[in-house]
């Protein structure tokens, strides 16, 4: 019997019930890691006729986490950038992601400009994930078609993150989506 999106969900609410620390994050890899390479799951979710780009396919009604399947048939890059105060989790799927992180250089004091150096870098195979916890810098690159699943501890549209051209120095801060209407 296979390992499907819902197996992977329920798994996670559990680890997840007991706090999101960065050892209970780093837990919900080796679930991740055995839907990555389930053939139900991959045939229902990264097949060819599935929607380019992001689309959520689970938000946990109870604790907020989402998994969203991403299908890219141009190849991508991202500057540095973090997930602000929420964690992400990436699980390739097909063709490979070259991860970065990045450690900030300077004291911080311009909120406008950081000096980054890169601290590291591995590739992310079909089958295998990486997490990412808080602000931790980092940037992704992968070549045409790519997929890969991400999970999310919260809607990132909902929260303050940070973008910064590695060359420039420029921070960007992308601001949180409004929620409700204004009064």
């Amino acid at each position: 019997m296979g390992y499907s999106l819902q197996d992977f969900c329920r798994d996670t609410r559990e680890i997840l019930k007991n706090g999101s620390s960065r050892a209970q994050i780093e837990k919900v890899k080796t679930p991740m890691e055995r839907l990555l390479v389930d053939p139900q799951f991959l045939a229902e979710y990264f097949n060819d006729q599935h929607p380019q780009g992001l689309k959520r396919i689970y938000v946990d009604s109870q604790l907020g986490f989402e998994v969203m399947s991403y299908r890219y048939d141009k190849a991508r890059a991202s500057q540095p950038h973090d997930h602000g105060d929420s964690w992400a989790i990436y699980g390739q799927v097909r063709e490979y992601t070259e991860m970065a992180v990045w450690e900030r250089t300077d004291d911080g004091s311009d909120p406008d400009h950081a000096t980054l150096r890169e601290k590291t870098r591995y590739r992310l195979n079909p089958g295998q994930a990486g997490v990412y916890y808080g602000r931790e810098l980092h940037s992704i690159a992968m070549p045409d078609h790519s997929r890969y699943l991400r999970v999310t501890g919260t809607d990132l549209e909902t929260i303050e993150r940070l973008r910064i051209d590695a060359k420039a120095g420029r921070i960007e801060r992308i601001r949180a989506r409004q929620t409700g209407a204004a009064a």
